[in-house]
C-alpha cells in the first residue's frame, strides 16, 4: 500500500503597512519599511525531516515543503509546494505521539483512526546525496545508470533478501552487462532481477506505459489461462511464438466468461434481494438466516471530489465505509451468522481493513505487528491495536471469511486481523501472502518503482509474506466443474461451518 504526500495549496498575501510621519522642519516624509510577513509555516515544523527506514527527507522552510527519496549515492526528488501554511501541513504531518517526530500519517487513516504511520526524526543537515546530487523526474539517465539507480535503491530498501536466496549483488553483476541503449534491455534485466524474489508489491512501472511485475504466487487469473492453455492444446506458460491477436482475444474471453458464471453462481445462493454501495466494491445479501457480504477492495470508497487532498479523500472514504457498514449490518440483525467474501479482493488501504474488522469484537485486541528494514537491521516494531467501532457492530455470533490465493495486501491485512479472533473461521486457499505498504519512488524519466519494505508479523510473531495467511477449512477458488455446475463450493463449505 503506498503513500503519496500532498498538500493543498494555499496563496499567502501579506499585507504591506507603511507608517506616513507628520511633516517636519524640513518638509520631508518619513516612509518606515514594512514589517517583514509572518512565516506562514510554524517554525516548530520548519527543518530537515528524515525517515531513514523510508529513504524519506521533508525540507520544510517558512512556507514551502520538498519532499525527496535517498539513497547513498542519489536523491530524488519527489513533490515539491509552495505557498503552504501549517494548516496545510498538518493535513499531512503532524506532532502526534511527540513533539520530537512528525508522524506522517494521511496515507495511513486521519489523525484519530490510523494504522501505524511513519515518523520523521528531525535532523541538522540532509544526508550528503540530497546536497551534491540531486535528480528530478525531468533528469536525463542512460539506461546503464538508471539500472545503477534502480539496482542501489533495491539494495539498500527491499525488505529481505534471504526469503527466496536471492544475493542481490551477484544477479546485478550478471545483469548490468547485458544493457544498451536499446530500452527493452534495461526492462529485461528488471524483469530478471524481479522474477526470483516472486514479490508482487514489487513492479516497474515505465513512462511508457509497460508494467513489470512477478506475481507472489500464480493469481485467478494465471490459473484461467493455464486451464484455457491446456483445454486448447497450447503450451503453459505459453509460447510468444504461440500468440497472436485471436488468440489473446479468445483468452480475454475465457477469462471475462469465467467471472459471470462466478458471479451467477454467488447470486444463486441469494434469498434476499442483493445490495451493492455506491462504489461497487461491497455487495450483500441473506441465504436464509446467514447474511453474505462481499468485499472486492479495501480502497475506491471515497467520493470526495478528485481535486481534493488526501486527507479529503481519507475522511471521506472511512466515513462512507462507516455509512454502508451501518446499513449492511443492521440489515443482519436477525441473522444467525455472517460470510465476509474478500475471494477477489487484491488489496487498498489498512485503515479500511482496520475499521471493518472493528465492528466485529466485543473488547480492543492486537491485530498485528510490524517494522521496517532500515539499512543492515529493522525499526522498532509497531503494534497495531483494534477497538470495537462506536457504530453498529456484528459480535456474539460466528463469523466465516472467505479467502483465496487472490486475496492481497490490505485484504491480508484484514485476514490477520479477523485471525486472531475465536468465533471467526477462514475457508478457501492460503491467501496470496504480500503484506508490506508499497514504497513508491518516482524515478528520472517519470518512470515508478515499487518495492516491500516492511514486516508484517501475527502476534504471535508469525509471517506469513509469500505463504499467506492459512485456512481452517481448505476449499479450491471456483474450479471448473463449480462453474459448469454453477455452485459455489466455498461457498457451500462456510455455509456449512455456520450450521
Amino acid at each position: 500500500m503506498s503513500t503519496k504526500l500532498k498538500f493543498a495549496a494555499v496563496m499567502v498575501s501579506a499585507a504591506l503597512l507603511s507608517a506616513c510621519g507628520g511633516s517636519s522642519h524640513n518638509d520631508q516624509i518619513d516612509v518606515q519599511p514594512p514589517p517583514p510577513p509572518a512565516a506562514a509555516i510554524d517554525e516548530a515544523y520548519q527543518g530537515n525531516w528524515i525517515s531513514e527506514a523510508y529513504g524519506q527527507v521533508l525540507v520544510i522552510s517558512e512556507s514551502s515543503v520538498e519532499y525527496y527519496r535517498y539513497t547513498s549515492d542519489y536523491c530524488l526528488l519527489q513533490d515539491d509546494f509552495t505557498d503552504v501554511t501549517t494548516a496545510d501541513l498538518i493535513r499531512s504531518v503532524d506532532f502526534i505521539d511527540s513533539t520530537e517526530k512528525l508522524t506522517w500519517y494521511v496515507g495511513t487513516g486521519t489523525r484519530e483512526f490510523h494504522a501505524p504511520a511513519r515518523e520523521l526524526e528531525k535532523v541538522a543537515e540532509v544526508p550528503a546525496s540530497c546536497v551534491d546530487n540531486k535528480l528530478t523526474a525531468d533528469s536525463a539517465l542512460t539506461n546503464p545508470e538508471m539500472f545503477a539507480l534502480y539496482s542501489q535503491i533495491m539494495d539498500e530498501y527491499y525488505v529481505d533478501f534471504s526469503r527466496q536466496n536471492v544475493d542481490w549483488s551477484a544477479l546485478m553483476y550478471q545483469l548490468e552487462g547485458d544493457i544498451t541503449s536499446q530500452t527493452d534491455t534495461l526492462y529485461e534485466a528488471i524483469y530478471q532481477s524481479l522474477l526470483p524474489l516472486a514479490d508482487s508489491h514489487n513492479s516497474w512501472q515505465a513512462n511508457d506505459g509497460t508494467l513489470i511485475t512477478v506475481n507472489t504466487k500464480p493469481t485467478h487469473a494465471t490459473n484461467l489461462i493455464e486451464e484455457y492453455a491446456l483445454a486448447n492444446g497450447l503450451s503453459f506458460p505459453l509460447e510468444e511464438s504461440e500468440l497472436n491477436n485471436t488468440i489473446v482475444a479468445n483468452i480475454e474471453s475465457y477469462i471475462e466468461t469465467a467471472i459471470e458464471q462466478e458471479i451467477n453462481a454467488v447470486l444463486s445462493y441469494a434469498t434476499s434481494n442483493v445490495n451493492q454501495d455506491d462504489s461497487e466494491e461491497l455487495a450483500w445479501f441473506a441465504i436464509n438466516n446467514i447474511g453474505y457480504l462481499r468485499i472486492d477492495a479495501m480502497t475506491g470508497f471515497s467520493s470526495a471530489d478528485e481535486e481534493a487532498d488526501d486527507l479529503a479523500q481519507v475522511t471521506s472514504a472511512l466515513n462512507n465505509v462507516n455509512e454502508v457498514l451501518d446499513e449492511v449490518l443492521t440489515d443482519f440483525a436477525f441473522t444467525d451468522g455472517m460470510i465476509i467474501d474478500i475471494r477477489y479482493n487484491g488489496g487498498g488501504n489498512d485503515y479500511i481493513s482496520l475499521a471493518i474488522a472493528s465492528r466485529f469484537t466485543e473488547s480492543e485486541f492486537l491485530a498485528y505487528k510490524k517494522y521496517a528494514r532500515e539499512g543492515a537491521g529493522v525499526t522498532a516494531t509497531r503494534e497495531s491495536y483494534v477497538e470495537p467501532s462506536e457504530f453498529v457492530n456484528y459480535t456474539g455470533k460466528p463469523v466465516v471469511v472467505l479467502v483465496s490465493n487472490e486475496t492481497a495486501s490490505a485484504a491480508e491485512t484484514f485476514s490477520l486481523t479477523m485471525h486472531q479472533l475465536d468465533h471467526v473461521t477462514f475457508v478457501g486457499e492460503p491467501t496470496h501472502g504480500i503484506f508490506s505498504d508499497i514504497m513508491t519512488w518516482v524515478l528520472p524519466g517519470e518512470h515508478q518503482l515499487g518495492l516491500s519494505n516492511e514486516v508484517y508479523l501475527s502476534p504471535d510473531d508469525v509471517w506469513y509474506e509469500g505463504v499467506g495467511v492459512p485456512v481452517d477449512i481448505e476449499v479450491p477458488f471456483f474450479p471448473l466443474e463449480d462453474r459448469i455446475a454453477g455452485k459455489d463450493s466455498g461457498l457451500e463449505a462456510a455455509l456449512n461451518a455456520l450450521q
